[in-house]
């Protein structure tokens, strides 16, 4: 039985996406066969789900011939099985009786876009009507010698024999590939045969499938009346040649096709899918030895996109989660990065095994020897150093929280008064005046500085737009009309405000809590996390330019972990910082290594990596 709590066709799409994960193909079309798709299904009958895949497209260009079938063991009610799309195009080609039946299915559980339209216009151009008459011919002959030869039969016996019997003369009759629903076959028997079918139908759907009835002698006589004119009528078709070139176009774009997919859908699990996954880690603290029980588990990756978006007019670079907690590169873009020597990707190719999830053969080609260049003094220095800046930037928000609720704008609104100013809110309410009966208008060659009118007469707008908060509403006054006071809005520092609002909030609802109370609770003023990055970078820069050697795994855990844990002052870490910083220079002086990345060998690598994935496997 299908599991509790799930629909038919939930249960059908989650076996189809199962078969894709198990069987590293995609199933291009799905649908039901047999019994319920010729429209009389017995209560206890299965769904029987046909499907077409697509393999990679490397399996096409190779000798071995692959999976071609798949037949599954019975899944509770469902059964199914499916063919790969190069043995299928060799069957439409010969008019497969079955696969045609499943390309006009009345069922369709999946179907790639314009699949259906495609394959049924090849089917029709290269039909033939001598070899699908004789697969009817054969099904009907197989039922009437094995299954209806007794004293007793069954009513699902006489239906597949009937309706195979009438498939054959619809085609003989030049109809073209027969319908799969039974009810639309009927046309080609006569009344004494439909006025059967009812009852048939009735006791199939009502019993068991291996309940058997009497022999009812009118339909045997129909049935073998039928077998003797089909038989004659296809002897005497002449064969036709199959159109391989309808078939092989058919192939070729099915394959092409199937492998085209708009950027929108390289989504995280799309990317990791074993198709198109190139690398897979664990990085960030994990990689680097300092992550404790709360730290996260940041993952980094690259994939090879198909051709189609190489060649095409969409490109990807890379796919991300909102906090870039997990990346995925693009391998073009990875190995752009490399040949700038970017801190990042380097550490991805030297990343320590025990991170490692996935790495493809190839990936050990990107090796640190070929990329590891004096630019990296300049990559490593300048992201170190920023790290810095990011440190004391935590301490502005920390220090100066913003209120939940925005200040509004009529808070920077002040009335000049004496040497000095009030608030305007606070000058009208002394002067009994309500904001809503006043009105305001711009004074002219002075910017920031409006006249303020009153009249309970409800002559005047307010003071403030009703359809955005954070505009004046300006008023018609008469010539005569004196102004009550005059009013300066501070636009520049309402600005600010709610951009400082806007991005404090922003940074409350992304911010890693553990970190912010890490920070919050040592009270150095500086995000500690920031610079032990800036350190550890700084200290890999130098070991780059003496040794010539990336060392993901840092071998003073401790010492990092102080710094993280606020346990030295900011500006002993700077000092430190910038000492390891000017030391590069000389370093990287008296390094051997290249000024840049050889960029012909890292193109032509590109290359060779993109043909041998999606070529050799």
């Amino acid at each position: 039985m299908l599991p509790a709590m799930m629909t038919v066709e939930e249960s059908i799409e989650q076996l189809l996406s199962r078969l894709e994960a198990e069987h590293d193909f995609r199933i291009v079309y799905a649908c039901e066969s047999g019994s319920r798709a010729w429209g009389f299904a017995s209560p206890d009958s299965d769904y029987d789900i046909r499907f077409l895949f697509v393999r990679p497209q490397r399996c096409y260009l190779s000798v071995v011939q692959g999976t071609e079938a798949i037949d599954l063991p019975l899944e509770g009610d469902l059964d199914a099985g499916g063919w790969d799309v190069r043995k299928a195009a060799g069957l439409l080609g010969k008019s497969n009786g079955a696969l045609v039946e499943w390309l006009h299915s009345p069922i369709v559980y999946r179907e790639a876009p314009g699949f259906l339209d495609r394959w049924r216009k090849v089917a029709s151009e290269v039909f033939s009507p001598k070899a699908s008459a004789d697969h009817y011919r054969g099904l009907a002959k197989q039922m009437l010698h094995a299954k209806l030869s007794g004293s007793r039969v069954r009513a699902k016996d006489y239906l597949y024999a009937l309706r195979a019997s009438l498939a054959a003369r619809w085609v003989l009759d030049g109809r073209g590939a027969p319908p799969v629903p039974f009810a639309d076959l009927l046309v080609m028997a006569n009344e004494d045969v439909v006025s059967l079918v009812p009852g048939l139908l009735k006791h199939k759907e009502a019993t068991a499938e291996s309940e058997t009835m009497e022999r009812i002698p009118a339909l045997d006589d129909f049935l073998h009346q039928c077998m003797l004119e089909t038989e004659k009528k296809i002897s005497q078709i002449p064969p036709i040649s199959i159109r391989v070139d309808a078939v092989d176009r058919l192939l070729r774009r099915e394959v092409r096709s199937c492998h085209i997919q708009p950027v929108s859908a390289f989504t995280l699990d799309r990317v990791r899918m074993p198709d198109v996954l190139f690398f897979d880690a664990v990085a960030g603290s994990h990689a680097y030895g300092t992550n404790l029980e709360t730290s996260d588990v940041d993952r980094k990756g690259v994939f090879i996109a198909p051709n189609s978006l190489i060649g095409g007019l969409d490109s990807i670079e890379q796919v991300s989660d909102e906090r870039s907690d997990q990346v995925y590169y693009e391998l073009g873009r990875f190995v752009s990065l490399l040949l700038r020597n970017n801190p990042n990707a380097l550490e991805m190719i030297a990343i320590p095994e025990d991170c490692v999830r996935f790495r493809h053969p190839l990936f050990k080609l990107l090796s640190p020897g070929i990329f590891l260049s004096k630019l990296c003094e300049k990559t490593f220095g300048e992201y170190a150093m920023s790290q810095i800046r990011k440190a004391r930037g935590l301490n502005k928000k920390i220090v100066n929280p913003q209120p939940e609720k925005r200040h509004s704008m009529l808070s920077f609104c002040h009335v000049p008064e004496g040497q000095g100013s009030v608030p305007l809110l606070e000058w009208l309410a002394a002067h009994g005046m309500d904001p809503a009966d006043c009105g305001v208008t711009a004074v002219r060659n002075a910017g920031g500085l409006f006249a303020i009118y009153h009249d309970q007469a409800g002559e005047f707008r307010g003071l403030i737009s009703p359809k955005d908060a954070d505009a004046l509403v300006f008023s018609s006054v008469s010539k005569d009309a004196r102004p009550v006071c005059w009013m300066h809005f501070n636009e520049d520092a309402f600005k600010s405000h709610c951009k400082a609002h806007r991005e404090y909030w922003e940074w409350v609802e992304q911010r890693n809590e553990e970190r912010y109370l890490t920070n919050a609770s040592h009270g150095r003023g500086y995000d500690s996390k920031n610079l032990m990055h800036t350190i550890r970078l700084l200290e890999m820069a130098g070991e780059i330019a003496r040794e010539g050697v990336l060392r993901i795994r840092r071998p003073n855990r401790e010492f990092l972990l102080q710094i993280r844990a606020g346990d030295f002052a900011y500006e002993e870490l700077v000092a430190r910082a910038e000492t390891l910083h000017a030391d590069l220079e000389s370093a990287f002086a008296k390094s051997g290594l290249p000024e840049s990345p050889d960029r012909e060998t890292v193109n032509e690598l590109l290359v060779g990596i993109r043909e041998e994935f999606w070529i050799g496997g």
